[in-house]
């Protein structure tokens, strides 16, 4: 049995991608850079090997892809929601500003 590569593939990418994010402190961005390098390497060498697919280390292999997959793309989402949370407050501040300049008058 061969190891699924395309969903490895999709972590190593998604790796690379948040390692480029600036919403990330430099810290996280370099972590995410680190492992995508190495996941990366080991994908390579996982393109040619054969697995008994009923083995343990295969199997737990599998699902913590599995599941790395599905946080790393929860991760981009919520980095995702975040980025369209600063966009709305800078669209507010702009529709405040614009009532401010046809409001008759402001106290201050």
């Amino acid at each position: 049995m061969v190891f699924d590569t395309q969903t490895l593939t999709r972590i190593v990418e998604r790796s690379f991608d948040l390692s480029m994010s600036g919403a990330l402190p430099q810290e996280t961005r370099a972590e995410y850079l680190a492992h995508g390098k190495r996941l990366r390497e080991l994908l390579m060498r996982l393109l040619g090997a054969r697995f008994d697919a009923e083995s343990a280390e295969f199997k737990q292999a599998t699902d913590a892809m599995h599941e790395t997959n599905h946080a790393l793309t929860e991760a981009a989402e919520d980095l995702h929601k975040v980025t369209q949370a600063v966009g709305r407050l800078t669209e507010l501040a702009g529709y405040l500003d614009q009532a401010l300049k046809v409001a008759g008058r402001v106290l201050t």
